[in-house]
């Protein structure tokens, strides 16, 4: 027997992804908050909203204003695209009221093509609140990069993921002088 043709398979893990993600939701709206979590607050503009401190080269909230639908932007890692299942940043789903929120699918351990929720660190830019779960609060905009903040080396055009060992809850986005931190949602957040 022969495999199946590309488009299928991608369709068939694309379904299965989500159903994986719309479990995982209803398991964490089942559980309470995160207690011990550290808790940043800071103004967050709404998406679109330039801040005057970023960089001429283009703000973070500009390259998600607004958010692209699946499969989103195109990432690369040493001047080459990277598969959507290895990271992509993709514009909520629209039958939530999601659509103005990035979320962001990292394959983990970092570098692995991911064929479920539990191979992925889930990062999220949710300026507006729609998503709920207290992920707002968490997102902070105009930060500085932790002292041990290591670039992974993905990019879309001159964005760029920086990963910090003393922030293991966050994903630090940087354009330029600009700088944000995305929270991690664990576990990973879906609508159905």
């Amino acid at each position: 027997m022969e495999p199946a043709p590309p488009a299928v398979r991608h369709s068939t893990m694309s379904r299965l992804l989500v159903a994986g993600l719309s479990l995982v939701l209803l398991l964490a709206a089942c559980s309470a908050d995160r207690v011990g979590q550290p808790e940043v607050r800071r103004h967050v503009p709404a998406v679109g909203e330039r801040d005057d401190t970023s960089s001429s080269r283009g703000s973070i909230a500009e390259y998600f204003s607004p958010p692209q639908r699946y499969p989103g932007p195109t990432w690369t890692k040493g001047g080459r695209p990277v598969d959507g299942r290895e990271l992509n940043s993709i514009a909520g789903p629209d039958h939530c009221d999601w659509q103005s929120a990035v979320i962001m699918h990292l394959g983990w351990p970092l570098g692995t093509l991911s064929r479920s929720s539990a191979e992925i660190r889930q990062f999220i830019r949710d300026p507006d609140g729609v998503i709920g779960y207290g992920i707002r609060d968490k997102l902070a905009i105009v930060v500085d990069l932790p002292d041990d903040a290591r670039d992974t080396g993905y990019r879309n055009g001159e964005l760029e993921l920086w990963l910090a060992p003393s922030d293991p809850d966050a994903a630090y986005l940087r354009a330029g002088d600009d700088v944000e931190r995305w929270p991690r949602a664990d576990p990973v957040v879906a609508c159905s």
